[in-house]
């Protein structure tokens, strides 16, 4: 009889140890589990923002969290400044690189024909060096000078538009599908007008957060 209780208490012993083992395997799975799904979408590879002060604003990881993004972006940049440095961006050896360039040209008066140029020149070197990246031209952004009290407007914009078709047609010239002009001006303008919309600057030039989150939703399905 002894020998029973003492048989029964033994498997009974065996039986909660078990039990707690394979609890302790499960919330170990399940973590696991956990940690992967919040992971999943997140990325090694880089992708990077190249531009000027319209690019150097943005929170790009806050607005594409499961982006590795490298923001290139600093203000007062030419096309020509960014043709200089990069040399920065080939050292990240992105996978994507998204580029918004030419409004401080035309602030500075430069001829659309030079701007083209070195638009060819990034895109070349880029394209020699990182022989499988993926480039994404954006269109140069409209602008709204009557924040200033400066009623030019027209005269700007026309530029931009103009600029905008000149490096379209120069991004179209290259025989390569990794190389394509994203026309998101048109998504910035005032109704009717080329003015850039009140709603998305507070300065005529730069942008609010609903700005920059509508230049999410533009490139979103490009990015990811």
């Amino acid at each position: 009889m002894k020998g029973r209780r003492r048989f029964s208490k033994e498997f009974k012993t065996r039986g909660v140890m078990t039990f707690i083992f394979k609890s302790v395997i499960m919330a170990a799975l399940l973590m696991a589990i956990i940690l992967l799904s919040l992971t999943a979408g997140a990325s090694n590879e880089k992708i990077v923002f190249l531009g000027d002060s319209l690019t150097a604003e943005a929170d790009w990881n806050a607005l594409f969290p499961n982006g590795n993004i490298v923001n290139h972006g600093i203000g007062g940049d030419t096309t020509i400044d960014i043709y200089n440095r990069l040399g920065y961006v080939i050292k990240d050896a992105p996978k994507r690189i998204f580029i918004m360039a030419g409004i401080n040209d035309i602030f500075m008066g430069r001829p659309i024909e030079e701007l083209i140029q070195t638009y060819n020149k990034i895109i070349s070197v880029l394209i020699t060096r990182l022989p499988n990246v993926e480039i994404y031209v954006m269109s140069i952004l409209p602008v709204n000078f009557e924040f200033r009290g400066d009623f030019h407007n027209s005269y700007i914009n026309s530029v931009i538009i103009t600029t905008n078709e000149r490096i379209k047609q120069a991004v179209n010239k290259y025989k390569r599908d990794k190389v394509k002009f994203l026309d998101i001006h048109g998504t910035f303008t005032e109704n009717r007008t080329s003015k850039l919309n009140p709603m998305f600057t507070d300065d005529g030039v730069h942008l609010t957060p609903q700005g920059y989150l509508n230049w999410k939703q533009q490139i979103k399905p490009y990015v990811y």
